[in-house]
């Protein structure tokens, strides 16, 4: 395989807690019929047992440093676990792969999605979903500014996110997925931004509001289905469709932490991820 042609998913593993998700994530890529394999980013927290049962499974593990401003400070985020997943920025320093589509660990695919690897990417670009603003669990830590008049997803019509939002909406993309070129000075600016960042007060979302500052007006929108958050379906029903859905995120309660039962809100989602989680994983090469 030529360095043009070494393309591959990405996730990171930051604590042996989410491995059931890496897992099911593994396994739905195989399943959904991808030819490119899947990096798993780990940190010093992952110990050798854990890395070698990933390998086992399939995946390639990568060693990433922990960055990011100082983890005492993760009471300011929206969610304190928001301060591990700043070693996400570690996949833009993985340069022996030409191509990444970095996922994060609480997805799902449900149909191949290979076709982001060809996406025509300007120089010094990234492609991404936009991120669902409205906050419908009210959760008190997120910015106030986070209300459904504020959210591009309010003002799409239907499925092929029609769409004329006014302009005090803003492109603000969701940090789940994410299509880029790893390249080493970029890498290094970004660590020297971190470096020299001495407020984090702003940065409810962690990574995902530096990446929305470090490339504002150069990034790419992609269908909401690359990046399909389970709150859409239900705060966004008009342009929900499971037939574009791609890939789900499983954002806030994450499926592994219990069987979902009849009734509960995530029922039909939930049961999909514990369905692939369960299956063989002789069965997914």
């Amino acid at each position: 395989m030529s360095s043009k042609d070494n393309k591959a998913w990405a996730t990171l593993l930051t604590q042996p807690g989410y491995r059931p998700g890496v897992e099911a994530l593994q396994r739905s890529l195989r399943r959904s019929g991808s030819r490119w394999p899947l990096v798993v980013m780990v940190t010093d927290a992952i110990d050798s047992g854990l890395r070698n049962q990933l390998e086992a499974q399939g995946c390639l593990i990568r060693q990433v440093p922990m960055v990011g401003p100082d983890p005492q400070l993760a009471h300011r985020y929206a969610n304190a676990r928001f301060a591990e997943v700043w070693s996400k920025l570690g996949a833009w320093n993985l340069t022996e792969f030409s191509r990444l589509v970095f996922l994060d660990a609480d997805m799902l695919v449900v149909q191949n999605m290979d076709e982001l690897f060809d996406l025509a990417l300007a120089p010094d670009t990234i492609a991404a979903c936009h991120a669902c603003r409205c906050n419908p669990n009210r959760i008190a830590s997120y910015p106030a500014h986070w209300q459904p008049e504020n959210c591009y997803y309010s003002w799409c019509q239907d499925a092929a996110m029609t769409a004329h939002p006014p302009a005090k909406v803003d492109n603000y993309l969701n940090g789940g997925l994410l299509v880029l070129q790893p390249d080493a000075g970029v890498y290094q600016q970004m660590m020297g931004q971190l470096a020299a960042m001495t407020d984090i007060s702003a940065l409810f979302f962690a990574e995902q509001d530096f990446l929305n500052d470090f490339y504002r007006q150069r990034w790419q929108p992609l269908h909401y289905g690359y990046n399909a958050l389970k709150t859409l379906s239900h705060q966004h029903p008009q342009m929900w469709d499971m037939q574009r859905v791609k890939n789900i995120h499983y954002i806030i309660d994450k499926p592994w932490e219990k069987y979902p039962q009849p009734g509960d809100q995530w029922f039909e989602l939930h049961r999909l991820w514990w369905q692939i989680y369960q299956s063989s994983p002789l069965n997914d090469r």
